[in-house]
């Protein structure tokens, strides 16, 4: 499941942070920006590299984000395979790797184990990581701030996260992770956009015909 719900590009170095920048206050725009927006739709470019498994794989798409707990992927490579909580539980289906199964797992109801994949980041993100400024970047052809993430409690799947936020508009626009096995994984957005329609349909998964409902 995480293989594709993130992936994750060669961890690059970034600029030093400029005079006068402050993490709180880019952690801050970013919340505010997420609790704002009434929905998120952004394409993303998304790898993961692991030795141990070759060279590194990439897939793209649409994501899709209806707050708090409508949230979806789209993937136009590998076609076919998607994502999607509906409020009540969380689809995976990759018809690239398994066609004639689909994941089914209940979505929490509280606690960070939640498929919004923005809230993971921006929600509290001063509660729930220590954060350090590490500089400045460009994604898709704007400004970011880049910031480094440790999880202060044990209830992350991966080790740190490295954000950088829209200095214009306080939007995530990468997520680079590292996880507890040393796999890294990475999702670029580069031109997310905000309070647009998106279609119910997105948000439910409709079950093929001759695939198998699996609930672990």
């Amino acid at each position: 499941m995480n293989r594709i719900l993130v992936g994750l590009a060669a961890l690059v170095a970034w600029g030093r942070p400029a005079a006068g920048q402050d993490v709180g206050a880019v952690l801050s725009a970013a919340e505010k920006a997420y609790h704002a927006a009434t929905t998120f739709r952004a394409d993303f470019i998304q790898t993961i590299e692991n030795p141990m498994l070759g060279g590194p794989e990439q897939s793209r798409g649409t994501m899709f984000l209806n707050p708090p707990d409508r949230f979806a992927m789209r993937f136009s490579d590998p076609k076919g395979d998607r994502i999607v909580a509906d409020g009540k539980w969380l689809w995976l289906f990759t018809p690239s790797t398994v066609p004639d199964q689909v994941i089914r797992q209940p979505i929490p109801k509280g606690g960070t184990n939640t498929p919004n994949f923005f809230a993971q980041f921006v929600d509290r993100p001063l509660e729930r990581y220590t954060a350090s400024l590490v500089g400045k970047d460009t994604v898709g052809g704007s400004t970011v701030d880049v910031v480094k993430l440790i999880p202060r409690f044990q209830d992350q799947p991966f080790r740190e996260a490295v954000i950088a936020v829209g200095r214009q508009d306080g939007l995530l626009r990468r997520v680079a992770l590292v996880e507890e096995s040393g796999q890294r994984r990475t999702i670029v957005l580069p031109a997310p956009k905000t309070g647009v329609p998106i279609p119910d349909e997105e948000f439910r998964f409709r079950v093929p015909k001759g695939v198998k409902v699996v609930t672990p």
